[in-house]
C-alpha cells in the first residue's frame, strides 16, 4: 500500500497548529486587557465611600505570566479587604464582577475559533 501526500498532510497539521495557538494566545491576552479594564472601571464607580486615593486603580495592570497564559493583578496591600470585606465592612465586588462578565465573552470567543 502507497500513500501519496503524507508528508504534505503533516506539514499542514503543523502549520494549522501554529496558527491557532497564535490566535488562542491573542484571545487570552485581549480578554485579559478587557477583564483588567473592566475591573478598572468598577473600581471607578464603586469607590464612592469618601476614602478612595486611587492607589488600587493605578496598582491594577495585566501581566503576562508565560505562552497562553496572563492575569489580571489588583498589586495594592489592601485589595482582598476592599473585594471581600471585613467584619467592620462590606464586600464591593469589583474583580469578580469583571471575572464573571468576561469569562461568557472568552467562552463565545473561543467557540468562534474552534468552529
Amino acid at each position: 500500500m502507497e500513500l501519496n501526500g503524507l508528508d504534505a498532510l503533516f506539514e499542514k497539521l503543523d502549520q494549522m497548529e501554529n496558527e491557532i495557538e497564535d490566535d488562542l494566545n491573542t484571545i487570552v491576552k485581549n480578554n485579559t486587557i478587557e477583564m483588567t479594564s473592566e475591573t478598572m472601571e468598577n473600581e471607578r464607580e464603586r469607590f464612592i465611600k469618601g476614602y478612595w486615593t486611587g492607589h488600587t486603580l493605578r496598582n491594577t495592570k495585566t501581566q503576562k505570566l508565560g505562552d497562553l497564559s496572563y492575569q489580571t493583578l489588583v498589586d495594592s496591600e489592601y485589595a482582598g479587604y476592599l473585594e471581600f470585606g471585613t467584619r467592620y465592612m462590606d464586600p464591593t465586588w469589583f474583580l469578580r464582577d469583571a471575572f464573571f462578565k468576561q469569562r461568557d465573552k472568552f467562552k463565545s470567543d473561543l467557540d468562534r475559533l474552534i468552529k
